[in-house]
């Protein structure tokens, strides 16, 4: 399930949208850290067309509880975006809850907040 977040966090930052979309349930809900609600699609817009460009994401110190089916990643976030021409690091607390559907793992649900 790790290796999910971890291509998901490549494929956001390589601009891989056709990755980023396999990975996101169809249900996919998230609350980013200005704490605005998106739905799978317009999460989707919000990376693809928004003001970020991502150029790397990192998820460090991992912890992962699983029960059965579903599986809940917490981790800080790092990341390397551009805004226009003007480099960022974000730093942001993370929780992704996982599904598993037949042999794989989809991004259901997440939400990115202040970092203490």
């Amino acid at each position: 399930m790790v290796a999910v977040a971890e291509r998901r966090a490549r494929a956001l930052a390589n601009r891989d949208w056709a990755t980023l979309e396999s990975v996101l349930h169809p249900e996919f809900v998230y609350v980013n850290a200005q704490g605005i609600r998106l739905t799978r699609d317009t999460y989707l817009a919000f990376v693809r067309d928004g003001p970020l460009r991502w150029t790397e994401q990192r998820l460090e110190d991992v912890q992962v509880v699983a029960l059965d089916a579903v599986a809940v990643l917490t981790a800080t976030v790092v990341d390397d975006v551009k805004i226009g021409a003007e480099s960022h690091r974000l730093v942001f607390a993370t929780t992704q809850t996982y599904v598993r559907e037949g042999d794989q793992w989809l991004y259901l649900a997440g939400q990115t907040g202040p970092q203490d």
